[in-house]
């Protein structure tokens, strides 16, 4: 049994694997356990990052007010190579151009691939120290299943872009995990047969009478909201939720938005503001929405846009609510928070 155990060990040692999620590898760091990878900070190129780490402008410490939206690949800007074209560069630019002397800061601290559990983790681990005015929590429906997919203590990738995400298994399960490759083979097979993968796809999420293993899913993905919204009134801030539909969603409209009416209800039963993208997209002309998309998950160019220019009421909206003094006197000074 042990020749056999060792063979096995050294079989799938040698064994190649193929890490099927490199896109963007190279542009991410393995990060803290609760995190499990975050972006390079002051990397260069068109994915540049700033001083922060964040795919984002230069960092104005002293702005009147500070946004901080948390996010994925969406926020991030999958398939945009400018910065400035992105959601919340077009809202920091928007906003400072009204006047009133005011001057907004939009820290952008999406991620890709990142979850609602690493949101919840960065804004304990960093977010909160940025000292923010206004929560923007940007959630895509992936955010449901992308973990079961992509993270090893839930059966996906041993990578994640480059990073090996083994480490977010714990106790001995995760030990075994990191230290034997015919293990982790085994752990594999184990839960391939336990759970069908194909369960774990967005398109799954759109039936009204989920599986169990979506049930689950959206219940963890629930208590992270609750979580984040802890977080938000313990620092009382306001929070304002953007949900991001899937271009497919347009296909059928008014028909597939059952993960929205999930989120809104959410929203609603906690008292606090969201826009649902999917259905302003559904007042446009057929087939006039779909150029807002670059692909299935990520907006355009021309998407960003449209979700900049809806951020804008309802975010000045939050802030003069929650700060009449400090808005009406322009902001200053941020003493006064």
């Amino acid at each position: 049994m042990l020749v056999l155990l060792v063979a096995a060990e050294v079989w799938f040692r040698l064994a190649p694997y193929e890490d099927s999620y490199v896109t963007h590898s190279g542009i991410v760091e393995a990060a803290e356990p609760e995190l499990i990878w975050r972006l390079r900070p002051l990397a260069a190129g068109s994915l540049a990052t700033n001083e922060l780490g964040l795919r984002d402008g230069p960092y104005k410490r002293d702005a009147d007010f500070k946004i901080l939206v948390l996010g994925d690949s969406v926020s991030w800007g999958n398939g945009i190579d400018d910065t400035n074209a992105l959601f919340a560069s077009r809202l920091e630019v928007e906003l400072n151009s009204q006047g009133r002397g005011i001057g907004y800061e939009v820290i952008n601290s999406g991620v890709p691939g990142y979850s609602t559990f690493q949101e919840l983790a960065y804004l304990r681990r960093y977010g909160l120290a940025l000292d923010p005015d206004l929560i923007i929590l940007q959630f895509c429906l992936n955010d449901v299943v992308e973990r079961y997919r992509a993270l090893a203590d839930h059966g996906g990738n041993r990578h994640f872009l480059g990073v090996d995400t083994r480490g977010a298994a714990r106790g001995l399960y995760g030990a075994l995990l990191r230290g034997s490759r015919a293990f982790e083979a085994a752990a594999r097979v184990v839960q391939a047969r336990m759970r069908d993968r194909e369960q774990y796809y967005v398109r799954n999420l759109l039936s009204d009478d989920l599986s169990p293993e979506l049930e689950a899913a959206w219940k963890r993905v629930r208590s992270e909201l609750d979580g984040l919204l802890d977080e938000a009134r313990a620092a009382e801030l306001p929070m304002l939720l953007l949900i991001a539909p899937f271009r497919f969603q347009l296909d059928r409209p008014g028909g597939l938005r059952q993960p929205q009416d999930r989120l809104v209800a959410w929203a609603q039963a906690n008292g606090i503001a969201f826009i649902d993208v999917l259905s302003y997209m559904e007042l446009m002309d057929p087939g006039a929405a779909a150029p807002l998309f670059n692909d299935d998950s990520h907006f355009s160019v021309a998407g960003h846009a449209f979700v900049a220019e809806l951020l804008q009421v309802p975010v000045k909206r939050a802030i003069s609510s929650t700060y009449p003094e400090r808005f009406r006197a322009g902001g200053r000074p941020r003493s006064a928070n």
